[in-house]
């Protein structure tokens, strides 16, 4: 059996996506306007889809921010090994590559880290579901808001 394909959606896809269902929603807002019915599972599901890839949205870009602060955070390590000598220097770089699985699970899992996968994806979340006008006087939500 063949291993799946895997898929891979662009930022401008899921733009895309989110601009069509904006247009059915309008057209069903427009239907409902003139007098029509609309069944209500459909809205439902036309709701529930927008927040999948709303979420889906933000958690890839929670995902791209915690790698780029990994990366730095692993860059600085090995650039403070090269300021020790010589000897040390090597036994400093096999610390740095020794660590890169707990390093990978602190910036995916850890809620503690402000940096992981995990704090970004809440951090998204509070922002999208709080009012903008209480977002703006909230330091943790006003924190890297869009």
């Amino acid at each position: 059996m063949a291993p799946p394909e895997a898929s891979t959606v662009s930022k401008k896809d899921v733009d895309q996506m989110l601009k069509d269902i904006k247009k059915v929603k309008d057209f069903v807002k427009m239907i409902k306007e003139m007098g029509g019915k609309v069944p209500d599972p459909l809205v439902t599901a036309l709701n529930r889809l927008e927040m999948a890839i709303k979420a889906g949205k933000a958690i890839a870009e929670a995902a791209d921010e915690a790698q780029e602060a990994l990366q730095k955070y692993t860059d600085d390590l090995n650039n403070a090994c090269k300021k020790v000598d010589q000897e040390m220097q090597a036994v400093c770089e096999a610390k740095v590559a020794r660590e890169w699985q707990w390093r990978a699970v602190n910036f995916t899992l850890s809620y503690k880290n402000p940096d992981s996968v995990t704090s970004k994806t809440i951090r998204k979340a509070v922002q999208w579901l709080t009012p903008k006008a209480i977002c703006k006087r909230w330091a943790y939500c006003a924190k890297n808001l869009k």
